[in-house]
């Protein structure tokens, strides 16, 4: 996998009625396990050089803490440039974002950021752009890589509109767009087609004009992946 996880820029949401019928509402996500922080801990996120109290970095706060009721992990925001997770702004000002996942931040040398959000907190896709990168900080894949999403990508399509709107090459659409391996590795639960980590799958992409939309809040299966992973009441040991 890639040290960031890219996401596309705008691209035009189709309406409900373009949609295939979802599945089924109890929806899941793919998790990492491997690479899950460890339980009740709490992350030192680096803003860098931001005041805490700025427009910027309170957006940031607003929506990552969308994460922390079902989690049981604490989110400690800093002005440094030192943390397990460093997070800077998107170089190239696009509205797109990336992140490593989870644990894999601790790899990455300490002078790397490895979150980058969008420049514009005011944007109306930004707390959705946050969600999602912290939903991969936290172990989370994309939810449209599952491989029962079943998605009839147009292949002859696919590679060049990445390209084009997220600027992936053939490997990066293979790593984030195209269905993950059936793997041990990973922790498949339900396909969730409302997950905050599903991308956008525009019709003409697809046979038949499938389409799914983007959804800006934490989805049920969301929730439910989350409170798997990091669950506030931990199992008793013997």
């Amino acid at each position: 996998h890639p040290a960031f996880q890219y996401r596309p820029t705008d691209q035009p949401v189709e309406t409900a009625t373009d949609h295939t019928q979802r599945l089924t509402r109890h929806r899941r996500n793919v998790g990492e396990p491997a690479n899950y922080w460890p339980q009740n801990s709490t992350l030192k996120i680096a803003m860098y050089d931001y005041d805490m109290d700025d427009e910027y970095v309170l957006a940031v706060k607003k929506a990552a803490s969308e994460w922390l009721p079902h989690i049981n992990l604490k989110f400690d925001f800093v002005s440094a440039e030192e943390g397990s997770v460093r997070i800077t702004q998107n170089p190239d000002g696009s509205g797109g974002g990336a992140s490593t996942i989870g644990t894999k931040a601790l790899a990455e040398s300490p002078a790397t950021p490895t979150m980058s959000l969008p420049r514009d907190h005011k944007h109306r896709r930004f707390a959705y752009v946050v969600m999602h990168e912290f939903g991969h900080m936290l172990g989370a894949h994309h939810a449209h890589q599952h491989p029962d999403a079943y998605i009839p990508w147009n292949m002859d399509k696919v590679y060049g509109a990445f390209n084009r709107i997220a600027g992936l090459d053939r490997q990066g659409v293979q790593r984030n767009v195209l269905p993950l391996p059936r793997s041990s590795h990973y922790d498949y639960l339900p396909y969730d087609g409302d997950s905050v980590m599903h991308y956008e799958v525009n019709p003409t992409l697809t046979h038949g004009r499938w389409g799914q939309a983007e959804s800006w809040s934490l989805s049920d299966g969301d929730i439910a992946w989350a409170k798997k992973a990091y669950p506030k009441t931990l199992p008793a040991t013997s």
